[in-house]
């Protein structure tokens, strides 16, 4: 019975981290999904409360954003008709997460690529702050067709 304790307890420890990362993984494909549907809908105050202040983005057209880029996502350059983000993995190690995957975009109004369908590759990087996941970072770059 002895010899039962130690590999029982190790099974349950073992079960109970799982349990959590893939609870924090689900947490955060959400959190994707909802930044998604705030792009689409120009939803700046739903964007305010899932970017960090400082976040960074290296963004598919070759330029370094910093700030909170609100105004970006006011402008009539930053309307999608279409945005499909599929999520491929998510990385969990204790207060960050990082989630990498593909987009399907279309821009719409005063954008030099409005009209035009763009796959690009992505990683996000969240970071739990005072218990709230924030996006911090991003990199984002379109496949080459």
């Amino acid at each position: 019975m002895k010899k039962l304790v130690v590999p029982i307890m190790l099974l349950v420890i073992s079960l109970s981290i799982y349990a959590q990362k893939s609870r924090v993984e689900t947490e955060i494909r959400n959190l994707e999904a909802k930044e998604v549907q705030a792009l689409l809908k120009q939803d700046t105050a739903a964007l305010k409360r899932l970017w960090a202040i400082d976040y960074m983005v290296n963004a598919p057209f070759n330029r370094i954003v910093l700030g909170h880029q609100l105004d970006s996502v006011k402008a009539d350059t930053r309307r999608y008709a279409f945005f499909k983000r599929e999520v491929e993995q998510v990385l969990v190690k204790n207060d960050i997460a990082i989630s990498m995957g593909n987009e399907t975009i279309e821009f719409i109004g005063n954008n030099p690529e409005a009209g035009k369908v763009t796959k690009r590759r992505y990683t996000n990087i969240w970071l739990k702050e005072n218990g709230v996941w924030k996006l911090n970072a991003r990199h984002a770059n379109k496949i080459c067709q």
